[in-house]
């Protein structure tokens, strides 16, 4: 079983392929599904050189209740722009805390989604593309250690890799991980409701009258920025002029 979450689609299809070539079964951490493999797989993107909320909250609280007692072997595939710092030492002591080992853990850069602080923004077509095409050749390569089962850590930790988790990440989560800032450009949306539809914690409400807001459940995931057709939803000034995910 691979359990995965995903705000923008990219640990999504990274879970997709991966499945396609281990013939596992996938289930999604919003709704996730009991296990009755033996081996566990858990994906999902790193956010500032750390795990998702939503992650941690999975990990912590539920993972274990939805697992039998001869799981032989976990791994963990992280989807980032460019580097993960530490967060596979984070999934292994979140799975210590059950008894549960990671026996494996790998990293994948894939198209950056990140766009609500100066100096963030999406990749440029040609890198995001090169991005996609790495991740297809090296997929193949991440099933056969899967099916072998082999202890192994292949992760892009990049510099500064204990600040970045241990100082930055927590920084980032108290004071940047809220939808205090976002807001919609009414003279854009169209009242399609894809962001009420796509956001995986279901944290936006399209009313009546067509306002959307956001009730403070956020993860951080920008899938709403990325999904809306329009480019209607903002953060704050940070989001003004910046792309979003094709």
């Amino acid at each position: 079983m691979i359990y995965y979450f995903s705000g923008t689609g990219n640990s999504k299809l990274v879970c997709e392929l991966l499945a396609t070539q281990t013939g596992d079964s996938t289930s999604p951490m919003t709704a996730p599904q009991p296990c009755t493999d033996n081996e566990v797989g858990i994906i999902f993107p790193v956010y500032a050189w750390g795990m998702p909320n939503i992650v941690l909250t999975f990990l912590s609280n539920t993972l274990s209740h939805l697992l039998h007692n001869n799981i032989e072997y976990i791994y963990t595939v992280m989807t980032c722009g460019d580097d993960i710092g530490y967060t596979d030492r984070l999934v292994r002591k979140s799975l210590q805390r059950h008894g549960l080992t990671l026996h494996a853990a790998f990293s994948l850069q894939m198209p950056n989604t990140y766009v609500c602080l100066p100096g963030f923004d999406i990749d440029k077509k040609e890198i995001a593309d090169n991005k996609v095409a790495t991740m297809r050749h090296q997929i193949p390569i991440i099933a056969s250690h899967i099916q072998a089962q082999h202890a192994i850590t292949d992760v892009n930790r990049g510099v500064c890799a204990h600040i970045k988790t241990y100082i930055l990440c927590p920084l980032f989560n108290k004071y940047l991980i809220n939808d205090r800032h976002f807001h919609v450009d009414n003279s854009r949306c169209v009242n399609c409701g894809q962001c009420v539809q796509h956001c995986p914690v279901a944290n936006i409400e399209l009313s009546t009258d067509n306002v959307v807001t956001w009730k403070g459940r956020c993860t951080g995931c920008l899938g709403c920025y990325h999904i809306c057709p329009n480019n209607a939803i903002q953060y704050g000034r940070f989001t003004k002029g910046k792309g979003q995910k094709q």
